[in-house]
């Protein structure tokens, strides 16, 4: 047909099952080193067990995940979680995932924005068609191209090719001149990473001249330990990984480096480098957090709201607080405050939790919270927020005194220092169509805060209609 190696995948069917995985991994092996690439189908199904997809590391490039797994992945959380699992494991073996069965918009959403993935397969964007028809296909596709992260950069070592023939010497040589520390060795197609710097400290003079004139392919099967089989060296993705995923990586490495694989590209990352990355990562982290609900902070809840924005997904935004809560500090103490705000805490975690894909939850700061929310329509949210207010405020009983409970109010000093009552329990929310402007945002929150602090008890405020909807305990 005229094609070259590296554009074939030949692939294993989840059919046939796989006697002797040994013999398998010599014939992967044997066409691979032909130049052509191996992928594994409808892991998890048939004979493709994921014990299978565990023995074949470093022997496959692709993997593809089921329709069963695939289609609705949108709307099952679990589904999204073993995805999400399947997809980092697989790309910290170096396989890239593709996904089977893709047939909805909302599933195509879900897989490219929240777990980055590149390959799709499924009646979504075209059914199968003759070869002829391949060649003048369009897909229709209106996805937004996502931005994409800043995955770690690592450090592409420098490459020498010799014969296994040549003689050791010419390779000190050439040593003398090179400015990186590490190195690939190339000796017709076997190739080995070096580290320079240990290579020179490890040759004392008799050494040297004990191999000076030696063949290299003798040198290094005798200096194994300096001379790394790239085969034998494990390998992990950048795209699959946050910092902290590889840090366990990094730790559990014997060795002074990590090796990342992009594509066919391969980089060394040193591990003080790594080191160095994670603690500037973790530290800016923590800084965002709040201390007191460990939520993300402003700056998350900024970024996430811009990413919304760039993806032109349809959100909305609910700012939620606690009405009166000043008074119930004074009255109460920082302490019984503290463990309020905590409690508010968990419970919208625990919200957020409930649907991930749709829902994230930050602290502004104090009593001040904000759901972002992904809905195309305000009728089931407004349950949800109903409901999820109404649950609270029973949850929030718990730190009033039975006397204040029984009554339903607290005594306190209002903000003139004058002795008043106040609601128990009593939060106060707005929900609006989400906006990139965040200044319009907040003067819109603003706005209507003051309409909803206006009622007495618990109340939301639902831009839409333009309504106060009350919430009684």
């Amino acid at each position: 047909a005229g094609l070259r190696p590296e554009f074939v995948v030949l692939e294993l069917s989840e059919v046939e099952r796989v006697k002797d995985v040994e013999l398998l991994k010599r014939a992967i092996g044997h066409y691979k080193s032909l130049g052509f690439l191996v992928g594994i189908d409808d892991i998890g199904t048939g004979y493709n067990s994921l014990q299978l997809l565990l023995e074949l590391d470093r022997h496959l490039d692709f993997v593809k995940f089921p329709r069963e797994l695939v289609n609705g992945v949108s709307r099952s959380k679990i589904k999204y979680q073993l995805l999400k699992v399947l997809t980092e494991v697989s790309l910290q073996m170096g396989i890239r995932p593709i996904y089977e069965g893709v047939e909805q918009e909302e599933d195509v959403k879900t897989l490219y924005y929240e777990l980055k993935a590149h390959l799709f397969q499924g009646f979504y964007f075209a059914k199968p068609m003759p070869a002829a028809e391949i060649i003048k296909f369009q897909p229709g596709i209106t996805l937004k191209v996502r931005e994409e992260e800043e995955y770690i950069q690592g450090e592409i070592p420098a490459l020498i090719k010799l014969d296994p023939k040549e003689k050791f010497h010419k390779l000190l040589d050439l040593l003398e001149n090179l400015q990186k520390r590490y190195f690939f060795l190339d000796l017709d197609r076997k190739k080995y990473l070096v580290d320079s710097w240990k290579l020179k400290y490890s040759l004392n003079q008799k050494l040297r001249n004990l191999f000076y004139y030696k063949d290299l392919e003798e040198v290094v099967g005798k200096l194994s330990s300096l001379f790394m089989n790239l085969e034998d060296l494990p390998y992990i993705s950048p795209e699959a990984l946050k910092i902290k995923s590889l840090l366990e990586e990094l730790l559990s490495s014997s060795h002074d480096f990590v090796l990342l694989k992009r594509g066919q590209e391969i980089q060394i990352l040193e591990k003080q480098h790594l080191l160095d990355i994670f603690y500037k990562e973790l530290s800016k982290e923590l800084l965002d957090k709040n201390p007191l609900t460990q939520l993300p902070g402003n700056a998350a809840i900024r970024e996430k709201i811009e990413e919304l924005s760039k993806r032109e997904e349809y959100f909305y935004v609910c700012y939620l607080d606690l009405d009166n809560f000043k008074a119930f500090n004074d009255t109460y103490g920082f302490y019984l405050g503290d463990q309020m705000i905590k409690k508010v805490g968990l419970f919208l975690s625990l919200f957020e939790k409930e649907n991930p894909n749709k829902r994230f939850v930050g602290h502004i700061g104090g009593d001040d919270f904000i759901i972002l929310l992904l809905e195309d329509g305000t009728s089931r949210l407004i349950e949800e927020l109903l409901e999820l207010i109404k649950n609270l405020q029973k949850e929030l009983l718990a730190f009033y005194s039975q006397e204040d409970r029984e009554r339903g109010y607290f005594v306190g000093k209002d903000r003139e220092e004058n002795l008043r009552e106040f609601p128990i329990a009593s939060i106060s929310a707005v929900l609006l169509k989400g906006s990139s402007d965040l200044l319009d945002l907040s003067k819109r929150s603003a706005k209507y805060k003051k309409l909803v602090k206006a009622q007495r008890g618990s109340a939301l405020f639902v831009e839409d209609l333009n309504q106060i909807l009350t919430i009684g305990l």
